[in-house]
């Protein structure tokens, strides 16, 4: 099986020049969607940074990385991503619950921003578990697709990444825009991509064990 790189450093550099456009517009222009998506990773133990990342439609408006000193902060990350759901009225944190997320996510739902209360307070949830290893399958147990209709995915992982490579792929016209970010970009494109014998598209992990 061979794997090939799931996004080329050109189509970073494409959606850097355009937040950098973007910024060079007078504060008054600068208009951001009240329609917030919060993407939270959380470090644990083998990571030194968690990473919040604010995306408004085609704009990541920033990434927020700030150092746990190897220790799982759940209560300090927990407080930063509230004031980013606070920030924009149709807000929703999506927080990767395996490992130290989920303790986020915990009291996340404690503080009413999932589940009975939120659905009462707000219509829906605010502060959503994302978890890699389910099934790339929608709320009726269908195959989730990329945006071609063609592709499918071995694990929510995989599609999750795929969503990230359709959104930045020129091809597609989404227009994405990201502010430049060394660690990002070096990331980004290490990251490998497979198909399995079924057609199923697959991750490649950087342990090298199989993408689950």
């Amino acid at each position: 099986v061979t794997s090939d790189t799931l996004i080329p450093l050109s189509w970073i550099e494409l959606a850097n020049e355009r937040w950098l456009e973007f910024h060079k517009l007078p504060s008054s222009q600068r208009i951001y969607s009240s329609d917030a998506r919060i993407g939270v990773d959380v470090a644990g133990m083998g990571r030194d940074d968690s990473v919040i990342c604010d995306r408004r439609e085609n704009i990541v408006k920033e990434f927020k990385n700030f150092n746990s000193a190897g220790v799982a902060d759940h209560m300090k990350v927990t407080g930063i991503t509230v004031n980013y759901l606070k920030e924009a009225i149709y807000s929703v944190a999506m927080i990767d619950t395996i490992g130290e997320g989920a303790g986020v996510y915990s009291r996340l739902v404690e503080l009413g921003y999932a589940g009975p209360e939120a659905i009462k307070k707000y219509g829906y949830d605010k502060a959503i578990s994302a978890k890699n290893s389910n099934g790339a399958t929608d709320e009726n147990d269908k195959p989730l697709k990329d945006v071609t209709g063609e592709y499918t995915f071995a694990n929510m992982r995989a599609y999750l990444h795929w969503a990230v490579r359709d959104w930045l792929n020129p091809d597609n016209h989404f227009n994405a825009m990201i502010p430049p970010d060394d660690e990002f970009a070096q990331e980004a494109t290490e990251i490998k991509y497979s198909f399995r014998s079924n057609g199923d598209i697959v991750i490649e992990p950087k342990d090298g064990k199989d993408g689950i």
